[in-house]
């Protein structure tokens, strides 16, 4: 029976979601610590969870290890099996805004676009050429973070900066985690049953970016053009006055890698709190701890500037204020804290609803007063990639 892969790969890691052809999750997993001492793969499969330790040398080895990991443990009885295979891309750059076919040329347009999400797409290349390797003949495509806010309007995308440096070298906000936005957006549609809807949609993980949806459509978004803009994340800054950027340079004797591996890796709530990336750790420490405790109001003072921004750039009525992702679907402190940052709306919370993680897909947890709906949705961007992937065949191929 045909099947479809999802792959999401990162700098030193290969997640990946293995899809029956009528969207049932068959297996799914993670290969870490690609290229590290340590490695590991890890299996959930008819509902066991396995961890194999294994050397992972690189990502061509780690895909060979995976495979045949797959027909050992009878997820798979052959390669032939995988029809498709689909990847998570960060950002293909001014040429591939939309899904696109995995070829020679869309190939080399992402190696074009590597300084782009340099944390990311390098490792994503890998792992095309490796999957390309080992599973020749599946149909391959690229699915990317940034297609869902190419209806961004020019003024939204635009930086004001020499226009001719923007034209010569594609500068402008491209957007990100566009592939659950979108996911939520037509989720929303689904729990409302309406053709299009207005909201602000809050991914908060690790990475964190909210959006500006107006008629599903993408009219604003936090990060820019790269992953590295917007509210304060994990380890990443969010936005900052570009002048800091040589300043540091020059006091610190720092070239400008390491300058932005600083805002990258070690800034955000590990570097204001100087405990962890990790929201949990950090809301455990700050009840003795007050750098952990500002921290934490600096994270939702960060991220309820951008929902009060964006609540007003939609015009008409707002359908609903939405939070999602690692951090928005499970933590009410967190949601709690920033709905109560916003004084010009009136938005309320149930504190009963508000607690717990034992829901399906969605949950409203706003009480009868507020103004705005306000819901949890959880992020599926693996099944929005599946999806699309029979979308984008059944369109292409007959």
């Amino acid at each position: 029976m045909s099947k479809i892969l999802i792959i999401n790969a990162g700098s030193s890691s290969i997640k990946w979601t293995l899809y029956s052809k009528d969207l049932n999750i068959i297996a799914k997993g993670i290969a870490q610590r690609i290229k590290i001492k340590n490695s590991s793969i890890i299996l959930n499969y008819n509902n066991k969870k396995e961890e194999v330790s294994i050397e992972l040398p690189s990502f061509l080895e780690t895909v060979k290890q995976l495979v045949n990991l797959w027909i050992n443990k009878n997820i798979i009885s052959d390669f032939n099996e995988i029809k498709y295979v689909a990847f998570r891309i960060v950002n293909g750059g001014i040429h591939l805004q939309d899904t696109s076919e995995v070829t020679p040329q869309t190939i080399a347009y992402l190696e074009d676009a590597i300084e782009l999400a340099p944390v990311h797409n390098p490792g994503a290349l890998e792992a095309v050429k490796a999957f390309k390797e080992i599973l020749p003949f599946a149909k391959m495509t690229f699915h990317f973070d940034t297609s869902f806010h190419k209806t961004l309007p020019k003024e939204a995308y635009t930086y004001a900066i020499d226009a001719n440096i923007t034209d010569e070298l594609n500068v402008r906000k491209y957007g990100f985690h566009g592939l659950n936005h979108h996911f939520i957006t037509l989720k929303l549609q689904e729990i409302l049953n309406k053709d299009k809807v207005n909201f602000v949609n809050l991914h908060i993980g690790n990475g964190a970016s909210l959006a500006a949806i107006q008629d599903s459509k993408s009219i604003d978004t936090s990060m820019g053009f790269t992953p590295l803009a917007g509210v304060m994340m994990g380890t990443r800054s969010g936005d900052v006055d570009c002048s800091i950027i040589p300043y540091i340079m020059k006091h610190k004797n720092w070239d400008i890698e390491r300058t932005i591996k600083m805002l990258n890796e070690e800034s955000g709530l590990l570097g204001v709190s100087k405990i962890s990336s990790d929201i949990r750790d950090v809301e455990e420490a700050k009840k003795t701890n007050e750098r952990a405790k500002f921290a934490i109001d600096l994270y939702v003072r960060k991220i309820a500037d951008y929902l009060i921004n964006y609540m007003n750039k939609i015009e008409g009525k707002i359908d609903a204020i939405v939070f999602t992702a690692g951090v928005g679907e499970n933590d009410e402190y967190i949601r709690q804290a920033v709905i109560d940052k916003i004084h010009l709306v009136k938005l309320e919370i149930d504190s009963e609803l508000n607690k717990g993680r034992d829901f399906d897909s969605y949950k409203l947890i706003s009480t009868k007063n507020s103004s705005i709906p306000i819901y949890i949705i959880r992020a599926d961007e693996e099944l929005y990639i599946a999806k699309e992937v029979k979308q984008f065949f059944d369109d292409n191929i007959r």
